[in-house]
């Protein structure tokens, strides 16, 4: 079966994954005969051309705008984009990224919780990377474990920043759909503030909580019942965190300005 072929260089092969903002596929470079990753960008609502063009065209300007900020900041735990293949107005870019083989957290913590030593050395490693993509005015909104790509040597890198390109005050779509986890995102978030980057930070701690106990403390049986728990009710101490208890429950403060700020945090 002939693969498709983008940009005339990148041959499609298998799907890697999707989410709000697209789906990536492993693709072969056919210029530098490496594999790659390759993102195709879509709005989290496919009408949006249709139904809100001016919107439509924002959201592609505002991708573009960050996936060149990020493919500057050449950091070791933010994944690295290659290349960007922009086919105009008329259509979403495609992102052009290293392939990470070693899996996600997700995956990882599939086999079992992590010691709070080594979730302390990756929570580091995410921070970081944050860190980095807040100093050039990008904000994730979407840190949790499948956004964390392990490399075959056990480093973490942070992927799919893609969210950050939607700024719908509600985080919600025309459709009606999450922008992001509800059980990873910040409550001021879901209550329409945005702009802070103390929220991602919550989103780590709630990812470095789930890493050492092996549990979400606030997921419910509904996505309104999450996103009640983590608006009202307190996050339970952790049973299994060690040392980095107190860490991750000084993360998990509603109060964005009462978190760490990155230097103390790390």
């Amino acid at each position: 079966m002939r693969r498709r072929v983008i940009d005339g260089r990148f041959e499609l092969g298998e799907r890697l994954g999707g989410g709000g903002m697209g789906l990536v596929w492993r693709a072969w470079d056919t210029a530098l005969h490496r594999d790659v990753a390759l993102k195709e960008v879509r709005p989290p609502d496919p009408a949006m051309d249709e139904h809100d063009p001016a919107l439509a065209r924002e959201l592609r300007a505002r991708v573009l705008r960050e996936a060149r900020a990020l493919a500057r900041l050449n950091h070791p735990h933010v994944v690295t984009i290659h290349h960007i293949v922009d086919e105009g107005e008329d259509a979403y870019p495609w992102l052009v990224m290293e392939l990470v083989t070693g899996g996600s957290l997700q995956d990882r913590l599939a086999r079992g919780p992590m010691p709070p030593s080594e979730a302390a050395r990756l929570g580091r490693e995410v921070l970081s990377a944050l860190r980095a993509a807040h100093a050039v005015g990008i904000q994730h909104r979407d840190v949790k474990p499948a956004n964390v790509l392990l490399r075959s040597d056990g480093r973490s890198v942070l992927t799919d920043f893609g969210i950050a390109a939607v700024r719908e005050s509600s985080s919600l779509t025309a459709t009606g759909s999450f922008i992001g986890s509800p059980e990873y995102m910040a409550p001021e978030r879901i209550n329409g503030h945005e702009g802070d980057p103390a929220s991602d930070l919550w989103s780590l701690g709630m990812m470095l909580y789930v890493a050492v106990e092996g549990r979400h403390p606030l997921r419910r049986a509904t996505t309104l019942a999450t996103l009640a728990a983590v608006l009202n009710q307190a996050v339970p101490a952790p049973e299994r965190a060690g040392t980095l208890g107190p860490v991750l429950l000084a993360l998990l403060t509603r109060d964005p300005a009462a978190r760490p700020d990155p230097a103390t945090l790390d």
